[in-house]
């Protein structure tokens, strides 16, 4: 069970703190504007390279009509880091707020988070917020109305150390051996089956 005082926001609370008001924004703007937008923020990963977040996403190339992917890396396997369990665990739907507007800017209609199988307190939060969030009408069809659509999946990792690197962790996700692609291509153009994927650490999500 979650601690009594560590109980995250309900969709009710967090809204009413503000929340979600990026997604309404996000869906005024073009995509493209929207990447621009984050890059000329400096925000930089949180993963630990520090790339520049927007950067990064402009590698993305022009939607042929095809899936593409949003994967968020949960895995921290680092030792003595904590850092994303606390953000999952506390504030669930700024992860999933934060994966909503990239998606808009990615054109992504499938999102992922990759999980440690260790954090079961952050599981329970995070398929609790999940459960919400499609209740809402903040994910699933038609994002409040308009014609933009994201499905968001739970995976619970076995866990293993390097699935941190962006290639394992998509390996692993499509149910292979964690090891590390040869790069190029990156995840950006070739990443989820063969598809663009983008890869980015839940702190740098949340910061989205």
């Amino acid at each position: 069970n979650i601690e009594i005082g560590r109980t995250p926001f309900s969709y009710q609370q967090y809204v009413a703190a503000g929340g979600y008001e990026s997604v309404a924004k996000a869906l005024t703007m073009k995509p493209r504007d929207l990447i621009n937008h984050v890059k000329d923020s400096g925000l930089g990963g949180r993963g630990g390279a520090g790339f520049n977040t927007g950067l990064q996403r402009r590698f993305i190339p022009e939607n042929d009509g095809g899936p593409r992917y949003l994967v968020v890396n949960a895995d921290e396997m680092e030792p003595g880091t904590f850092k994303d369990r606390l953000l999952m665990e506390h504030d669930p739907h700024l992860l999933i707020e934060g994966m909503i507007t990239s998606a808009i800017a990615l054109e992504a209609t499938q999102g992922y988070i990759f999980l440690r199988g260790e954090y079961k307190v952050a599981e329970k939060a995070l398929l609790k917020a999940i459960a919400e969030a499609y209740a809402a009408g903040m994910i699933g069809k038609n994002i409040q109305g308009s014609n933009v659509s994201l499905e968001i999946a739970l995976h619970t990792s076995a866990g293993r150390y390097i699935c941190g690197e962006e290639t394992a962790l998509i390996n692993a996700l499509e149910g292979k051996r964690a090891n590390p692609r040869a790069k190029p291509p990156f995840p950006q153009v070739s990443g989820l089956w063969g598809r663009p994927t983008l890869v980015n650490n839940v702190e740098t999500i949340c910061n989205i």
